[in-house]
Parts: structure tokens; C-alpha cells; sequence
């Protein structure tokens, strides 16, 4: 549950409470301190149905976001780096790069796809029409010594609708090698049937 929608219920709850412990001390529940005369307690009720109204109004408002922006996560493309074909160590069985890097998409459909690939401080601005859900297309093919120390990605597209978006990736060889991190191939169970 997203934190407006917390926030929203949990106001809803303390107006609930509130309005409810003010209906019964006017109507008597702790004991009258005054008599309350009929039209007081039909302006009592009206003023209860006009607060209950604008609390459904804004559940519905916080509904209605959430439901706009669940609409738009459906149709955005999940755009990736995908490496493979990895080099190994011969001796350790390690893997020790990479020689082809893909942009994926796990998405909706993208396009209109303008790519910038840039590493080694040299740039490439590639371009494909359109990119469907499981696409892909390669960025890079090589020695992974050629990488250089950090590879950018930046991939401007349209969604479905025609929203223009933008995403930067980026995978900073450098830091890997200075953490000492190993290469995991990334397996995709449909492509071994």
C-alpha cells in the first residue's frame, strides 16, 4: 500500500472516530449537558453526511492517482543492460567480462529509440525504430578490455501513447574490478527450451 493511500485511510479512521464520538455526546451516550432539540441534532446529521462526503471524495482522488500511475507503469518499456557471451578465466573458471552488450526491454513496446552509447570516451548514436516487449538490440560487440572504465547508455524513446521518456545507465568497470566483484551470467529460462 503506497503511503498516500496510508495516510489517507488513516485520516479517514481518525474523522470516523471524531465523528462519531461527537454524535454520541450530543445524543446522550456520556450523559446530556444540555437538551438538544430536534432541528440541532438534523443539523448535526447533515454536517456528518457533508464530512463523510469529502473523505469519500478523497479516497476516491487517492484511488484515481494511484490508478493513473499504475495505467502509465503498464504501457512504460523496462529497458535494460543485458551483457553476454562472458569471457572466462581458464584457470579459475571465473568470469572475467564480457564481449556483447544489449539494451533489453522486458516492457511495453518502445518507439523511436534513440541510443547514445559512449565508453572509452568515444560515443555512438544509434537509432531503432521500435523495440517490442523481449527485443533487444545490440549496443556493443568486442574485447571487454575496450570497455574502458565506465560505460554510459542514454536512451531517449516513446511509450505507447507517444510520451517522450528518458533513462541513463551506466556500469562503472572500475568500481567492480576495486570491489572485487564476479561476473554472474544472467540466465533467461525461456531461451533453454
Amino acid at each position: 500500500m503506497s503511503t498516500s493511500r496510508k495516510i489517507t485511510y488513516t485520516i479517514i479512521v481518525i474523522v470516523a472516530v471524531i465523528i462519531l464520538v461527537s454524535l454520541a455526546a450530543i445524543l446522550g451516550e456520556f450523559g446530556t449537558i444540555q437538551p438538544v432539540s430536534q432541528n440541532e441534532i438534523t443539523i448535526l446529521l447533515g454536517v456528518t453526511n457533508g464530512i463523510a462526503t469529502i473523505v469519500l471524495a478523497a479516497v476516491a482522488a487517492v484511488n484515481m492517482r494511484e490508478g493513473k500511475m499504475v495505467r502509465g507503469e503498464m504501457v512504460r518499456p523496462h529497458l535494460a543492460l543485458e551483457p553476454a557471451y562472458y569471457e572466462f578465466d581458464m584457470k579459475t573458471g571465473d568470469i572475467t567480462g564480457f564481449t556483447c552488450l544489449n539494451l533489453a526491454n522486458g516492457g511495453a513496446g518502445a518507439r523511436d529509440v534513440e541510443i547514445d552509447f559512449c565508453c572509452s570516451g568515444k560515443c555512438s548514436a544509434l537509432y531503432a525504430s521500435s523495440m517490442g516487449t523481449n527485443d533487444r538490440v545490440q549496443l556493443w560487440n568486442g574485447r571487454f578490455a575496450e570497455l574502458g572504465s565506465n560505460v554510459t547508455v542514454g536512451v531517449k524513446y516513446k511509450n505507447m501513447f507517444g510520451k517522450t521518456l528518458e533513462e541513463t545507465f551506466t556500469i562503472n568497470i572500475d568500481s567492480i574490478k576495486k570491489g572485487k566483484r564476479k561476473f554472474v551470467p544472467v540466465l533467461n529460462p525461456s531461451s533453454s527450451k
